[in-house]
């Protein structure tokens, strides 16, 4: 199996990008955002989750290795493949994914090419006890305080909309060390 890949950008084609190593060229699909930030010539080194299938085989490209983590929660869920995993980690960031499934919000993961409602939903469903155990696992440890706190403030019956901004504000006036705990009562505060 393939796990990193570092070579010469040789082509970039719609949905992946060729690398050469040593002469052999190397088929990657990746995300949007990697594929505008990758240029003919240039050197690059990811993180490959390699996929065999029956009839196909997929070097799937990850900047991080939180990406590949939350791409392989992704391609447990049931109806989703390769692409429409990489369509969901092209249009929404991981903290923006687990924050929709531990909302149960549907509407982030609909807006994304070729996730119709119901695919969303399912999404949700099948993710919802990996929300905080997985994905939280695989996101950045700067915004976890602000995930807790804004879980806390929407189980009050707070809206996500509202909550998400307040809690930026109030996390940098704070600082970076700032409990869940410290985040709610201030926001508690503001609120009112």
């Amino acid at each position: 199996m393939i796990a990193k890949l570092t070579g010469t950008v040789d082509a970039l084609i719609d949905d992946s990008i060729i690398i050469d190593v040593n002469g052999v060229g190397y088929r990657v699909y990746a995300t949007s955002s990697l594929l505008q930030n990758s240029f003919v010539g240039t050197q690059i080194s990811l993180q490959i989750e390699h996929i065999i299938k029956q009839d196909a085989q997929f070097l799937c490209g990850f900047q991080t290795k939180e990406e590949v983590g939350v791409f392989r929660v992704l391609l447990n869920v049931h109806g989703i493949g390769v692409r429409s995993a990489l369509a969901i980690l092209s249009s929404l960031s991981i903290s923006e994914i687990a924050t929709a499934v531990a909302t149960q919000d549907a509407v982030p993961l609909s807006r994304v090419s070729g996730i119709g409602k119901k695919t969303a939903e399912r999404i949700l469903l099948e993710l919802k006890d990996k929300t905080i155990s997985t994905l939280k696992d695989v996101m950045p440890q700067s915004n976890e305080n602000i995930n807790d706190a804004m879980l806390g403030l929407i189980s009050l019956g707070y809206q996500k909309s509202n909550v998400v901004p307040l809690l930026q504000k109030i996390s940098k006036e704070l600082g970076s060390t700032a409990s869940a705990n410290d985040l709610i009562l201030r926001a508690l505060k503001e609120i009112q």
